[in-house]
């Protein structure tokens, strides 16, 4: 029987030489565990982003105690405090609707235009009426537009601001008794153009990561099918072509039983995929080692193991477990040895072959697999030549696992 097993182990050559490694900092795999704050951030604006509109309210005081300090007339004092009243239950209302918009580019929304469009009406029809009093809603005026419309509209608004901001102190020949609000909306309009380019930059880096984190999740999601359901169906053609031999040669009893294995390890790698699906990818070394050893008595390799799982850090091993799978399947696979070894020490894991050796072919998937897995918790692989004369898989590991 060992004669067939052997010959199933394929006729192709070991994956090709891997280069080093350098220790890198991790958390490639475990982004998938990070919350996104693109998501949080943007459910902040929608339900919350009024308030950016409430606290600027505060600045109608001056145009309010304007209108009640000053002597004006009682006609023009309410229909003043009128127009501010409406203003700042439109200014509410649009920021209420539209605060979403914020950090996005604004909206082009026929709804918030005419929003807009009203609160400088609202402003016109107040510069007759009040005067410069009226400069006291400026601000609102500028703050509408960089924070809810688009770009156009807020270059538009800040230039038209800019000029009525000394112009009309000018026709109203009260430009010393105007400097305060010239300043303020001066400052303000600053202050704006600060806050909009900074909400915009936090929420472009939150996309970004937001991205980087699915594409993270990706690789993982790869990786745990390539290392673990790519074992599990290369153990599956190995049973399945050996049963086969074997009811060829009549060895029917034989037969039942590894086609009773090639049963277990398909609900194993059953289990397998519901485990990658549930982003749940653990692997228990001293498990993991249990099942080498039977993989490779079942393919007639001599196996043995140096060290115990109690070794590696208990948050390493479930990275080193895969590492090994890999090593070992890339072996059954390629290298055509006859003896296996492994050597588990403080900080270091090794597999070690007397196949094929290393081939001039570019690294293969498995390699690039392993290596990112050793990424993934701040080690190095390499890959090289055995001292058995096959080839070597060497992972070094902070002892610590304090990176994992």
């Amino acid at each position: 029987m060992g004669t067939h097993l052997r010959s199933l182990r394929g006729s192709g050559h070991q994956e090709g030489q891997g280069s080093p490694v350098s220790q890198s900092q991790p958390g490639a795999g475990a982004a998938a565990d990070l919350p996104c704050g693109f998501d949080d951030d943007q459910k902040f604006w929608d339900r919350r982003g009024w308030l950016i509109a409430g606290v600027w309210v505060i600045f109608l005081v001056f145009p309010v105690l304007d209108l009640v300090l000053d002597d004006y007339a009682l006609p023009t004092r309410i229909i003043g405090l009128a127009l501010i009243a409406l203003f700042a239950a439109v200014y509410l209302r649009s920021y209420a609707q539209f605060s979403w918009t914020i950090g996005q580019g604004g909206t082009s929304a026929r709804r918030a235009q005419a929003s807009f469009l009203a609160l400088c009406a609202i402003t016109a029809v107040g510069i007759p009426a009040v005067g410069l009093t009226t400069m006291g809603l400026f601000p609102f005026i500028t703050s509408f537009a960089i924070f809810l419309l688009g770009r156009s509209w807020a270059v538009a608004t800040y230039a038209a601001v800019l000029v009525l901001s000394f112009a009309l102190p000018i026709i109203f020949g009260q430009f010393m008794d105007a400097i305060f609000l010239i300043g303020l909306n001066l400052v303000l309009m600053v202050v704006y153009a600060i806050t909009v380019a900074a909400i915009r930059r936090s929420t472009a880096a939150e996309k970004i990561r937001s991205d980087y984190l699915l594409v993270a999740e990706q690789e993982r999601v790869a990786r745990d099918v390539h290392d673990g359901i790519g074992h599990s169906l290369t153990a599956l053609n190995l049973k399945a072509q050996l049963a086969l031999r074997l009811m060829d040669q009549e060895e029917y009893a034989q037969a039942r039983r590894e086609l009773e294995q090639l049963s277990a390890l398909a609900v194993d790698a059953l289990d397998s995929v519901r485990t990658t699906v549930q982003g749940l990818s653990r692997q228990d070394l001293a498990v993991e080692l249990a099942e080498l050893q039977q993989a490779c008595s079942d393919n007639n390799l001599e196996f043995s193991v140096a060290g115990t799982a109690e070794q590696v850090p208990m948050q390493l091993r479930s990275h080193v477990a895969w590492i090994l799978r890999e090593a070992v399947t890339n072996v059954l696979r390629h290298a055509h040895a006859s003896s296996i070894v492994l050597h588990l020490e403080p900080g270091k894991v090794s597999v070690d072959d007397d196949g094929d050796g290393l081939q001039a072919s570019t690294p293969g998937h498995g390699i690039r697999g392993m290596q990112e897995r050793a990424r993934q918790f701040g080690a190095s692989c390499t890959v090289g030549a055995s001292r058995l004369g096959g080839t070597s898989v060497q992972v070094a590991f902070d002892t610590k696992g304090s990176k994992a």
